[in-house]
């Protein structure tokens, strides 16, 4: 009787803990729209559409460029850029993580590759400690002589620890 009771106990606990695992607060933003980005200059990523926010991190209509945190922890980031460039140019980009700690400082990650025609893409991911109200956001910068458009972006926020 004990060692049913203990069984069951334990499959009750993994249970709890993939629930709860399945139910922290996520969002997964996209923009399949081009975006013009200027040579020498950080351009942030504008979003057009909420793949999922179970915990009302995203609001496109006030604010197409970030995920909000919900409650203070431990958070998987991942981004993803695409790159659409002419044949032949082969110009440094890169992308990264911006947070709001007082402003916006891209202190979470960072990735820098050589492009390659015509396209290329950048993704990143990132585990970073969060308070609640602060902000993520997808930037890009390159050194082409004129725009590049980019075109998908993709940012995705989800707590993976208190």
């Amino acid at each position: 009787q004990a060692l049913a009771e203990d069984i069951d106990a334990d499959v009750q606990g993994l249970y709890n803990s993939s629930a709860a695992a399945r139910n922290a607060p996520t969002a997964s933003i996209s923009s399949t729209g081009i975006l013009a980005t200027a040579s020498g200059a950080l351009t942030t990523m504008t979003f057009t559409d909420e793949l999922y926010d179970n915990a009302t991190m995203v609001n496109l209509g006030v604010n197409n460029t970030i995920i909000t945190i919900p409650q203070t922890g431990l958070y998987l980031v991942s981004g993803t850029v695409v790159f659409n460039i002419a044949a032949g140019a082969t110009p440094l980009a890169c992308a990264l993580f911006l947070r709001s700690v007082g402003g916006l400082v891209p202190d979470i990650a960072t990735v820098t590759k050589e492009l390659g025609s015509p396209q290329t893409g950048l993704s990143m991911v990132a585990l970073t400690r969060c308070n609640a109200g602060e902000t993520i956001s997808l930037a890009t910068q390159h050194n082409y002589t004129s725009p590049i458009d980019v075109s998908p972006a993709q940012l995705y926020v989800t707590k993976v620890a208190p």
